[in-house]
C-alpha cells in the first residue's frame, strides 16, 4: 500500500494537516496543508473485545515522521494535535480512524493513535461529583441509571430531607426504604440543582437520622423524544457512549445489536470516574453476554454469534491461505458457571446468583469453576439464559485458528467462511483480530470456536442471597422511660429471638414481635444484632 497516507483534522483554524511518504510521489490532497514526511505506517490491528472471555484493549497505532529540519515542531510547539480525529487513507477509503494521543518530537516525530472514536475511549468516564455544589457536603460521584436500579441517594439539604438521586431526570421512583423498611413519606422530582444541571431529587417528610441508611428503587434514563424507559443493551450502549462520553454514534448504527437483544433487561449505574470509558462498556456488554469494537460496523453483537447465512463473508481457504497455524489449551475452559447478578448499588453488593454446571464436560475435564459478574442483569430467567449460553461456549476446548493471505480490507466482527483441510475448524464465524500489514500488503486474521457437541447444562444453584445479611434494620419507639427497638432483616422481616447488645454492654433477647427495650437517654446508641443464620451486624441509631 505504497499510496497510504495520515490525514489529520485541524484545530481552532480548521486546516486539516495532510502527511504523505516522505520521498515518494504521491498526489497531494485538494483540502489542507500537505506535507511529505510520513517515514512509514505499522501494521493496524483491529481486535474485538468479548468481556468475560477475551476483553481486548483498544487498538492503537504508533506512526513514524521525518522531522530534520523542525517543520512539525514549528508547526506543533504551540498547538498539539492531541485529541484530534486522524484517519489512514489508501485506495482512496479510510483504513483506520481514531483520534491522536499523544506526540513526542525529536529527529524523528512519533504519533500515537487510538482507534474507533474521534475522543479515546480510554478517558476516564465522565461523571461529576458533589464537589459541584460546594459546602460541607461528603464528595460522592454523581452517578447515571438505567433502567430499574436501586441507588444510595446523595445528600443535598443541610437539614437531611433533600437528596439528589442522578445527575439526571428520570422517569420515576418506585420505592424508598429507611434502614430497609419501607416509608410512604417522600415525594420525588426532577429538578435542577444549584449549577443549573438538570437531576432528580427525593424529598423525606422526616430528616434522616445520623447513620440511618437510605435506599430508592427508581427508573432512571429516558430516550429524549418518546420518555421511554432505555433498559435494552443496545439502548443503554448508545446512551452512555453519545451522551455520556460525547462519542460520534448514530442511533441507527446499532439498529442490528438492537434487534439481537430486544427481549433482554438491563439495569445498573455508572457511578465510578475513575474507571476508563472502554472498562465500563467491557462491563455492560458482560452483563449481555456481548461483543463489542467502537470501530467495528454496528458497534457491537451478541456473543456467541448468532448464525447469519446472508450476511457476505470473508472465504478462507487453501487458495487465500496456504498455511494456517491452529492452537488450543488446557486453560481456558469451564465447566461450572455462576453468574452473579441483581446488583445493589445502595448496599454494595449482588442480590441473587444462579450456577450451572455441564456434567459431562465435569466427568471430562474435571470441575473448572468460574463467576460471571453480571450487575446489570435482573431477572433469574435472563441470568439463566445467559450462563447457559456462555457455558456452551466455555465447557469445550476452543481452537484458535490463526492465517495470513493477501490483502483485504475487513473489520473485527466480519464473518469468516473457514474451508480449508488444514483447519480443524470450518463453517462461519466472527472475526476475533485482524492485522492489516500495509507495507507487505497482508492480512493476518484469527478466529476462535468450539469444537464437539454442545453439552448439556444443569442449573445445581438458585440463590436469592449468598447468605442471609442482617441489614441493621432498627426501629425506634419512645415508651415512657424507655425505647424499644424492632430488629429486622434484608427483607424488613421481624427477627424474633434475636440477641441485641446495647453499647456493647446489656444483652437482651427480641421477642416474638423482634422486639427489645432499654432504659436509655436519648443520643447515639451502637447496637449489636445477633440471630441465628445470620451474621452479626451493627447499627447505629440516634434517639
Amino acid at each position: 500500500m505504497r499510496d497510504a497516507w495520515l490525514q489529520i483534522d485541524g484545530g481552532a483554524d480548521g486546516a486539516v494537516l495532510n502527511l504523505l511518504p516522505a520521498g515518494r510521489e504521491v498526489a497531494p490532497p485538494a483540502e489542507g496543508l500537505s506535507l511529505a514526511c510520513l517515514a512509514g505506517l505499522p501494521p493496524i490491528e483491529r481486535q474485538l473485545s468479548v468481556p468475560g472471555i477475551e476483553a481486548a484493549p483498544t487498538s492503537n497505532m504508533d506512526i513514524e515522521l521525518d522531522n530534520a529540519d523542525g517543520a512539525l515542531t514549528r508547526l506543533w510547539a504551540g498547538r498539539p494535535p492531541v485529541r484530534r480525529a486522524a484517519r489512514v487513507w489508501a485506495a482512496g477509503a479510510v483504513l483506520f480512524a481514531g483520534v491522536v494521543t499523544g506526540v513526542q518530537l525529536g529527529t524523528r516525530v512519533r504519533l500515537s493513535l487510538e482507534a474507533g472514536m474521534d475522543r479515546p475511549l480510554s478517558d476516564n468516564v465522565p461523571l461529576r461529583t458533589s464537589a459541584v455544589w460546594g459546602g460541607w457536603r461528603e464528595l460522592r460521584v454523581l452517578p447515571w441509571g438505567w433502567g430499574q436500579v436501586t441507588v444510595a441517594p446523595i445528600q443535598y439539604s443541610g437539614d437531611q430531607r433533600v437528596f439528589v438521586l442522578l445527575d439526571h431526570p428520570i422517569q420515576g421512583v418506585d420505592e424508598v426504604r429507611r434502614d430497609d423498611v419501607a416509608t410512604p413519606a417522600w415525594d420525588w422530582r426532577n429538578g435542577v440543582d444549584s449549577t443549573g444541571r438538570a437531576v432528580s431529587f427525593i424529598e423525606l417528610a422526616q430528616p434522616l437520622a445520623e447513620g440511618e441508611r437510605l435506599a430508592v428503587t427508581l427508573r432512571g434514563r429516558m430516550h429524549p423524544a418518546t420518555g421511554r424507559l432505555l433498559q435494552t443493551p443496545a439502548e443503554i450502549l448508545h446512551d452512555v457512549l453519545a451522551h455520556l462520553a460525547g462519542a460520534p454514534v448514530q442511533w441507527a448504527d446499532l439498529d442490528d445489536y438492537r434487534t439481537e437483544t430486544a427481549e433482554w433487561v438491563l439495569g445498573g449505574l455508572l457511578d465510578d470516574n475513575t474507571v476508563s470509558v472502554r472498562a465500563a462498556v467491557d462491563g455492560l456488554m458482560q452483563s449481555a453476554g456481548g461483543a463489542w469494537s467502537a470501530a467495528m460496523p454496528g458497534i457491537a453483537l451478541t456473543w456467541p454469534p448468532l448464525p447469519d447465512d446472508a450476511a457476505p463473508a470473508l472465504r478462507v481457504d487453501r487458495l487465500a491461505a496456504p498455511e494456517p497455524q491452529a492452537a488450543t489449551a488446557a486453560t481456558g475452559i469451564v465447566t461450572v458457571l455462576r453468574v452473579l447478578y441483581d446488583y445493589d448499588h445502595a448496599a454494595g453488593r449482588y442480590r441473587r446468583a444462579v450456577q450451572l454446571r455441564a456434567p459431562d464436560a465435569a466427568r471430562e475435564y474435571g470441575e473448572l469453576q468460574q463467576e460471571w459478574p453480571a450487575p446489570w442483569l435482573r431477572t433469574p430467567r435472563q441470568a439463566e439464559a445467559l450462563g447457559r449460553r456462555m457455558l456452551a461456549w466455555l465447557a469445550r476446548p476452543r481452537w484458535r485458528l490463526g492465517w495470513r493471505q493477501d490483502w483485504a480490507d475487513v473489520a473485527t466482527g466480519s464473518w469468516v467462511h473457514i474451508e480449508h483441510p488444514l483447519a480443524p475448524i470450518a463453517g462461519r464465524h466472527r472475526l476475533l483480530a485482524a492485522r492489516l500489514d500495509l507495507s507487505g500488503a497482508e492480512l493476518e486474521g484469527s478466529i476462535e470456536a468450539p469444537v464437539g457437541p454442545v453439552p448439556a447444562i444443569e442449573t445445581t444453584r438458585l440463590s436469592t442471597a449468598f447468605e442471609p445479611v442482617i441489614q441493621a434494620g432498627i426501629t425506634v419507639e419512645v415508651a415512657g422511660s424507655e425505647i424499644i427497638f424492632t430488629a429486622r432483616d434484608e427483607q424488613g422481616k421481624v427477627l424474633p429471638g434475636a440477641r441485641i447488645t446495647l453499647n456493647g454492654a446489656a444483652t437482651r433477647i427480641a421477642d416474638s414481635a423482634g422486639r427489645v427495650s432499654f432504659p436509655v437517654q436519648r443520643g447515639r446508641h451502637v447496637l449489636l444484632i445477633e440471630a441465628d443464620g445470620y451474621p452479626a451486624s451493627e447499627a447505629v441509631v440516634v434517639v
